[in-house]
């Protein structure tokens, strides 16, 4: 994935028609995808400023009220077509979860492998009786399922639309990706009183050499304390990396796990929990991190509001996409490259 470096580049118009042309590890040549135009004012100066001092950037109406709907309407026909995995089945095991560091031989891991490049449903455990294999009584499938991940932008329709948008293109190229390319996408959902997300940097599982991964993190509804804010920590992205989600093999042969391996040796207590900011986000409103950002979803404490965001993940594709993250595409599946906006589809295509 080492690319020879390229000048940055920067557009100053606010409507464009992109061609997106695909990257791969493997053997496919690249293959030009038309982007639809999108209108949004291009970052300033002093927005980029910002985030370089703060170590995010919040976007206020960065997707539109219609793309959010649309975005919803998408994964609410995904979810009625959706079945629970049979009891016992491998896929009825892992999609529970993803138990960190665990010793349990019987995780079967090839379900995470899998989901890299797919739009695979991941449940909440306890959603789910496990003995008799069904969701547990007044509880919905929209409740049930905890994400829907890693590459919801491959499968045409509202999720790709927005990933390969130029106003997407034009921010990661502004924060300094010079061949930017969606690496991962999921869609979130937190149902009331639904448990949070654990403080982690987006780094950890999305490595290249040297780092470049952002995460942008869209609000599909309005967010505040009760229904678990995202929540940053300012200035946390002048720390290391402190551990790596990685796939290693299995002693004797047996099949590749995954575990977090830590890569500093940092033995300062985790900075407490107040001195994160909460973003009280509305919908429509796009926050993006650097990835060694520190950030945290507490649980929902209201029993009314739900949370449901859509996160893509970019990095540079100049970098050196790490042979041992978790996420690896088939050889025959690229990443989403995206093109400078200031290209049309018409002279690509």
């Amino acid at each position: 994935m080492a690319r020879k470096s390229r000048g940055k580049r920067r557009s100053t118009h606010w409507t464009w028609a992109v061609a997106v042309p695909f990257f791969c590890t493997g053997t496919a040549g690249p293959v030009l995808v038309a982007s639809s135009s999108i209108e949004h004012p291009p970052l300033t100066e002093a927005n980029v400023t910002e985030f370089w001092r703060q170590g995010y950037l919040w976007i206020r109406g960065f997707a539109s009220q219609d793309e959010v709907s649309r975005m919803r309407a998408g994964i609410d026909d995904m979810i009625e077509a959706w079945e629970l995995p049979a009891r016992g089945s491998s896929a009825f095991n892992a999609s529970l979860a993803l138990r960190r560091n665990s010793s349990d031989k019987e995780v079967d891991h090839s379900f995470l492998l899998d989901s890299a490049s797919k739009a695979t449903f991941f449940v909440e455990p306890g959603a789910v009786d496990a003995d008799a294999g069904i969701l547990r009584p007044n509880i919905s499938k929209r409740q049930a399922v905890r994400k829907v991940a890693h590459a919801l932008h491959l499968t045409p329709g509202p999720f790709h639309d927005f990933s390969t948008s130029a106003k997407v293109a034009s921010a990661a190229l502004a924060l300094g990706l010079r061949r930017p390319a969606v690496v991962q996408s999921l869609y979130r959902l937190a149902s009331p009183m639904a448990a949070g997300v654990d403080r982690h940097q987006d780094s950890t599982m999305l490595y290249t050499e040297p780092p470049t991964c952002l995460g942008f993190w869209l609000a599909l509804e309005d967010t505040d304390e009760t229904n678990g804010c995202l929540r940053v920590r300012e200035g946390s992205h002048n720390e290391p990396i402190r551990e790596r989600l990685v796939r290693r093999p299995i002693a004797g042969g047996a099949g590749v796990e995954i575990v977090f391996e830590k890569v500093t040796n940092e033995t300062q207590a985790p900075a407490p929990f107040d001195v994160f900011r909460a973003l009280k986000a509305s919908r429509g409103d796009l926050v993006v991190m650097h990835g060694s950002l520190e950030h945290v979803s507490f649980a929902l404490t209201s029993a009314t509001k739900s949370r449901e965001s859509f996160q893509l993940h970019l990095v540079d594709a100049e970098a050196e996409w790490s042979p041992d993250n978790w996420l690896q595409y088939p050889p025959d599946t690229p990443f989403t490259e995206l093109a400078p906006p200031e290209r049309t589809a018409s002279a690509e295509l």
